[in-house]
């Protein structure tokens, strides 16, 4: 048997060695390579996510605002009138009064409804009942009249209060109104004490409506002066060293976006897309009685006029508030959200701020799209303000 040679295994091993060395004098720096290659990724990537985080959340913070003032105003235009109203006079037994010629009998809500007074639900039966739940209607069709009995107040022109017409696009006031019309006091025996105290309480409570409705606007116009929630959740959330250097101005690319937030501040009108809209004078009609002969009543008038301006509000007594189609469509398709941020430094010195700039902001940046939608699918511009008064707006975030 033939003995090997030890040389010859020696040499061999030495072989061996050389074949893993070799290969390991390239693949151990790759690997190094690709570890560092792939902290950095990590670390810009991970700086985009919370930056896409702070701005998502940021910008639905600030819509909510929008869409607070949105469903409040819509409370305020129909369902609180027509439901105050209908609690006061939803023609209670015995509550009801008679025409001159006898012919039937009418209650005070549906004196007033008929003469434009208030809104309510179209399809309301006021005789007695509770009122339908509108909870699964997409639209509330809570309206005004469009009776054409009322000569003070027209309906064929004035865009507020006749519901076939589109939302007004500056504020229309009512310089006379009457409450209960000259018809209505010549052919109903509804007494003037009566018609007197009715008066009262529909000025009271247009009047609580129209100071509701001006401190929802104060707060909202207040919340969004600067934009300040954007600027403090954006803060808190990216935490930038620019943010911590300058509070005041964080986020100011996102804020200043082309059809961002700033592009998209809701002013009052006039020169604005919010428009709060007033009766003037108001006077009433009623049965005056004095007990004479042949009649023991005559035709009562309110003279002069109640002067609505020199109650809590100059412009008047309140009664609506609107806002622009134009407006609300724009706040419908979503406003336009690109915050820029700065890259971190990497091992590879890439600059990434250069080669990934956004041409919205000039640096890298992070988008939202933010909106406030209602449900009114018969709308086309994203209306459930006025007319059809439907509180269901709700805040949309979208990539």
């Amino acid at each position: 048997m033939k003995r090997s040679n030890p040389r010859f295994f020696s040499l061999a091993f030495v072989l061996r060695r050389g074949q893993i060395l070799l290969p390991s004098l390239f693949v151990i720096p790759s690997l190094l390579i690709f570890v560092y290659l792939l902290f950095e990724t990590t670390k810009i990537s991970r700086e985009k996510i919370r930056q896409q985080f702070a701005v998502d959340s940021a910008s639905f913070i600030q819509m909510g605002d929008y869409t607070n003032l949105l469903n409040r105003t819509a409370y305020v235009n129909g369902p609180f009138p027509h439901r105050i109203f209908r609690e006061r006079y939803s023609c209670p037994p015995g509550d009801k009064y008679g025409y001159d010629d006898d012919s039937g009998e009418i209650c005070e809500y549906d004196i007033l409804y008929d003469a434009g007074a208030f809104p309510k639900d179209i399809e309301d039966n006021s005789a007695g009942v509770d009122p339908q739940l509108l909870d699964e209607k997409s639209i509330w069709r809570i309206e005004f009249t469009n009776n054409s009995n009322n000569p003070t107040n027209p309906w064929g022109n004035n865009t507020v209060r006749d519901p076939v017409k589109t939302n007004p696009t500056s504020n229309a006031d009512i310089e006379m109104f009457d409450l209960t019309t000259s018809a209505q006091g010549g052919s109903i025996k509804l007494p003037w004490p009566v018609a007197s105290g009715i008066y009262m309480f529909y000025a009271q409570v247009y009047s609580l409506l129209g100071s509701v409705e001006e401190s929802q606007w104060t707060v909202f116009d207040r919340l969004t002066d600067t934009f300040n929630f954007f600027r403090k959740s954006y803060y808190l959330n990216a935490g930038t060293q620019e943010c911590v250097n300058n509070p005041g101005a964080c986020g100011e690319d996102g804020l200043r976006s082309n059809g961002g937030f700033m592009m998209a501040k809701l002013r009052k009108a006039p020169g604005g897309d919010f428009m709060m809209h007033y009766i003037k004078h108001i006077e009433f009609h009623a049965k005056v009685y004095t007990g004479g002969w042949p009649s023991p009543y005559y035709l009562g008038k309110s003279n002069p006029a109640m002067d609505m301006t020199l109650g809590s509000d100059p412009h008047g007594l309140f009664q609506l508030a609107t806002v622009s189609d134009s407006f609300l469509d724009k706040l419908g398709k979503g406003l336009q959200v690109y915050q820029g941020w700065n890259a971190p430094s990497n091992y590879f010195n890439v600059k990434f701020n250069d080669i990934a700039a956004c041409k919205e902001v000039g640096r890298p940046c992070v988008h939202s799209r933010i909106a406030t939608q209602c449900p009114q699918l018969t709308s086309a511009s994203n209306n459930c303000v006025w007319p059809n008064p439907t509180p269901k707006y709700q805040t949309r975030l979208y990539p």
